[in-house]
């Protein structure tokens, strides 16, 4: 069994801000993830709050900060990560594919996955018009209708990259108003592309081998109406991805990893932190100031606080 000082698993912004934090303090490091490096800003179109970097696309810091990775030396693979075992006094790491690690603490980066609506027909048509990615997504709708469900600020800003590329967007939300930043709204609403469906939910997606229309329904009078599109995003909130330490009694009933101020969980050695923890504010600077903290932490935990 190969043995580590710590495993990353996840490198989102967090995951690789903390691998860099452990390698430079001369920890063994090894980084986890089954998706390709940056998690979720790996499909943001544009970031514009990220500090000194003024606009960069998700793609491109995704890519900076794992070539920083990269530069050191971080120890980086494959491994969907399927359990985490406590021993005391060291962590065994379990992968889909068979993979067994051991190290002395666990830093879980996994993050969120999108949360579907759970309406009909959205499961039977998802990658046939209904997508929760229009970075990925978008230029398959050019010149055609699209729904973009939600009203915070994903939806609102992926609306507006859809914009780009689409003819018209309706935008659903559930609640009466949308909950997204000003800022982004209006610039919405200037490329005269969108209407607003507001207090209503989603129905069903209807359609046989692709999406050809979307059933919504006011939440107080019950009416029904059809919008007929190809296309419909979905980004009404994310799920964490904690399955995996379901056993270990460290998450809240909506699944979200609890930890202290230092990142770290109940269980002594296990660390957590980005989006995958009980917070208020998810964000790429977030993330990244946690992945640091835990990483310190782990340096204090092992002993072996060397240079950060």
């Amino acid at each position: 069994m190969e043995q580590f000082d710590v495993i990353i698993v996840g490198a989102g912004p967090g995951g690789m801000t903390a691998a860099i934090y452990t390698k430079r303090a001369n920890l063994k490091t090894l980084m986890l993830e089954k998706a390709a490096p940056g998690g979720k800003m790996m499909t943001t179109w544009e970031i514009e709050n990220y500090t000194g970097l003024g606009k960069i696309s998700g793609f491109e810091l995704s890519e900076k900060m794992f070539n920083h990775t990269q530069e050191l030396g971080v120890d980086y693979r494959y491994g969907d990560v399927t359990k985490i075992e406590d021993k005391g006094e060291f962590k065994v790491v379990h992968t889909a594919t068979g993979e067994v690690y051991q190290a002395g603490a666990v830093i879980i980066a996994t993050g969120t996955v999108p949360r579907g609506t759970g309406a009909t027909g959205e499961a039977k048509l998802s990658g046939k018009g209904v997508s929760w990615c229009a970075v990925c997504d978008g230029a398959f709708f050019k010149d055609q209708d699209v729904v973009v469900i939600g009203g915070g600020n994903s939806a609102i800003e992926e609306a507006v990259f859809l914009s780009k590329t689409v003819r018209h967007i309706t935008v659903v939300n559930i609640l009466p108003t949308l909950q997204a930043d000003a800022v982004a709204i209006d610039e919405l609403n200037e490329t005269g592309k969108t209407d607003y469906l507001l207090g209503f939910e989603v129905v069903s997606f209807n359609g046989e081998n692709k999406l050809e229309s979307v059933t919504v329904r006011n939440v107080e009078t019950k009416e029904e109406k059809v919008v007929e599109v190809q296309g419909a995003f979905v980004f009404i909130g994310q799920v964490p991805v904690t399955d995996f330490v379901k056993d270990l009694g460290i998450t809240n009933k909506w699944g979200y990893v609890e930890v202290d101020e230092n990142m770290a969980t109940k269980v002594p050695g296990i660390f957590a932190i980005g989006d995958v923890i009980d917070k208020e504010l998810r964000q790429i600077v977030t993330a990244a100031s946690d992945g640091s903290i835990a990483a310190v932490q782990v340096g204090k935990y092992l002993g072996k606080s060397n240079k950060i």
